[in-house]
């Protein structure tokens, strides 16, 4: 009988349905009582099925300590108020308000305020938290708390979604706005020294600069004047905030202060690195209904236009403008062996070179832009949690498809090679083959939902047949099964389920998952063949737990395995065997199901009777034919001597009717 204890989280936090706990930076959460320790200041925060949360930080996290942030407690599978089954990330609540609420009137803070209560709490948890070799990504006002008036910020989880997924492009720095929400990846540190600066200004002006702006608005006015003066405008801020904020914003994440240094302000605010503008052209270019004054500004209106844009690259104007207004012939050069690359016969007979030579010139013409591939954009590390956003529904199959042209092509390649230093080209060629061996994988085992599932290892099994559940971990997976198996029209096994199990599982089983991919076809496959490859895949599982009984699942595989026995010859095998699967079905045994059918040495006895009894039968049969062979010549004797003997009979009937006729 189950206990309370199995639908809390970790078996020791319990859901408190009733009113949302403050603090969960957008997300869903639901207080939370620790049964171990009788805990009140906690919550769960719910992860979306197609938002995995952050495996690697969550691993580093839990159980660690860092002064002005909050860390998870926890994380696993809880049961919802409705019955339905989510993954949780347990953490402590945020005592105190937003930085800044959209209900309550939050006055600018002054300069001391913005350096004691942000920059250096924020800085030092930030050092911390990059000693560890993590990033946060979830800097923004509704996730920072101050717990009371002239106290130290706090920041806010980050761990139960995709690193960057749910900032907007205010507080990302363009080369991420840009990006697919779930294809930002962990970025750097930098990053979050970005948005640390942002929430500066943010905290110094009383609101969120450039607020009603869509996102690509907001990414076009960091481009044209540079991030901190699109932030700023003619507002005027402390002069120590300036500087800091100044710096944090450099365009090049190189530029800015790393957080230990933000730790102390005065230190800050001497550094002083030499970066120069990018170079303004003489004379604009319209691409996109934008203005183009510059090279990452252009790379940006072609990534927002791809067919304008590669109508211009592929004609003389972007490189006129290039040599003569911007006065970088360099870079033309570059541009146009991109695309000249683009003529290569082989990417075009791939219908790859549009996309090819549009993700070439981005790179080059903006050397921090993301890789952008058919209308998205995505850093390499963001494929995972993207794969995961693609997940076969109807308005992301064009996601979908994206990331796997883009892994089965030479996108990443190619995009690598343009960004130089700026990435380890080796480590992401290295990536990349694996991933692209996991979409050459046949059947079940392999293609993209396999892709997702390994690069996402917190993701819970999509599987229709697991709707109401959340199976993470391979060994929550037959007792989902269990309890859905009654409702379950067809079989237990489908293409999610063989995915997730391929991914998750130690060793292979490629050759089942093949088998079950393709329809039966009973004139060349034995009885029950997919049935019994599903059989085998359970069984695979339930034998690390043998002594659990699954009667709904062995009830269910029953009705797709017993046409198995039919591939013994002995009518009294087969019955045999129907009569031992029953029994062991009643049981829920089913790696004894597998064992009952998967037996090779019976089978070869079973053949060896079979070929014997069919070689006695040829024999009888050669006899019964030489017997009706020897039958049909004395039937052929017989007749020719009645004939002879008939005959005789007549020419003895005629000389005695001649001597009667004589005598008379």
């Amino acid at each position: 009988m189950a206990s309370p204890e199995d639908d809390y989280i970790s078996g020791i936090y319990e859901l408190l349905p009733g009113e949302p706990p403050l603090g969960a930076g957008g997300q869903i959460a639901f207080g939370v009582r620790d049964h171990r320790q009788g805990r009140r200041d906690l919550m769960a925060v719910l992860v979306a099925r197609d938002l995995p949360a952050r495996a690697v930080a969550l691993s580093t996290l839990v159980g660690q300590q860092i002064d002005g942030m909050i860390l998870p407690v926890a994380h696993g599978v809880g049961r919802l108020p409705g019955g339905r089954e989510g993954y949780f990330v347990v953490q402590p609540t945020a005592s105190g308000r937003a930085l800044l609420d959209p209900a309550l009137p939050v006055p600018p803070m002054g300069e001391r305020a913005l350096i004691e209560q942000i920059l250096r709490p924020a800085a030092l948890a930030l050092d911390r938290l990059a000693q560890m070799g993590l990033t946060h990504r979830a800097i923004r006002p509704d996730n920072v708390f101050l717990a009371r008036e002239g106290g130290a910020m706090l920041l806010g989880g980050a761990w139960a979604a995709p690193p960057g997924v749910l900032q907007t492009a205010v507080f990302e720095p363009p080369y991420s706005a840009m990006c697919h929400p779930s294809g930002r990846g962990e970025g750097s540190i930098a990053d979050d020294v970005y948005a640390l600066g942002v929430l500066l200004i943010s905290a110094a002006i009383g609101a969120v600069p450039l607020a009603g702006l869509s996102a690509d608005e907001v990414i076009h006015r960091k481009l044209e004047r540079g991030s901190f003066a699109a932030l700023v405008g003619q507002t005027r801020l402390p002069a120590a905030i300036a500087d800091l904020a100044r710096g944090m914003l450099a365009e090049d994440p190189d530029h800015r202060a790393p957080p230990a240094l933000l730790a102390d302000p005065l230190a800050a605010r001497s550094r002083r690195v030499a970066a120069r503008p990018p170079p303004r052209a003489q004379v604009p270019i319209e691409l996109a209904n934008m203005t183009v004054w510059d090279a990452r500004m252009l790379a940006f209106a072609a990534f927002r236009a791809p067919e304008e844009g590669l109508r211009l690259l592929r004609g003389a104007e972007i490189d006129a403008w290039l040599r003569r207004a911007l006065g970088d012939p360099l870079l033309a050069a570059r541009v146009d062996d991109a695309v000249r690359a683009a003529r290569d016969p082989q990417h075009i007979e791939a219908g790859t070179a549009d996309q090819l030579l549009l993700l070439r010139c981005i790179a080059v013409l903006d050397p921090l832009a993301p890789c952008c591939w058919q209308g998205a954009a995505l850093f390499p590390d963001g494929i995972g949690p993207l794969a995961a956003a693609a997940d076969g529904k109807t308005d992301r199959v064009g996601l979908r498809q994206g990331v796997t042209s883009l892994l089965l092509g030479d996108g990443l390649g190619v995009w690598g090679n343009a960004r130089g230093e700026r990435v380890d080209v080796s480590l992401l060629r290295l990536d990349w083959r694996q991933s692209r061996l996991l979409l050459h994988i046949p059947g079940w085992a392999g293609g993209f939902a396999r892709l997702r599932y390994a690069l996402n290892p917190l993701l819970p099994c999509l599987s229709p047949l697991l709707a109401e559940s959340c199976v993470v971990r391979l060994s929550d997976l037959l007792p989902a099964l269990e309890r859905a198996a009654p409702g379950a029209s067809g079989g237990l096994v489908d293409e999610e389920v063989a995915a997730f199990i391929s991914a998750r599982l130690k060793g292979r089983m490629d050759s089942e998952f093949e088998t079950l991919a393709v329809a039966e076809n009973p004139d060349i496959d034995p009885p029950g063949h997919r049935g019994l490859a599903m059989l085998r895949v359970l069984a695979r599982l339930a034998g690390s737990a043998p002594e659990q009984r699954w009667v709904a699942i062995a009830e269910t595989v029953l009705r797709e395995v017993e046409a198995a026995a039919e591939r013994w010859h002995s009518e009294s095998a087969r019955a045999e065997r129907v009569e031992r699967l029953r029994e062991a079905a009643a049981r829920g045994a089913l790696v004894p199901m597998a064992q009952i059918l998967d037996d090779p040495a019976s089978l070869r006895q079973d053949q060896r009777q079979a070929q014997a009894a069919e070689g006695l039968i040829a024999g009888l049969e050669q006899q019964l034919a030489t017997i009706g062979a020897r039958l049909a010549e004395r039937r052929d004797a017989a007749r020719c001597t009645a004939q002879e003997i008939t005959a005789a009979c007549g020419a003895i009937l005629l000389v005695v009717m001649a001597l009667w006729r004589a005598v008379s």
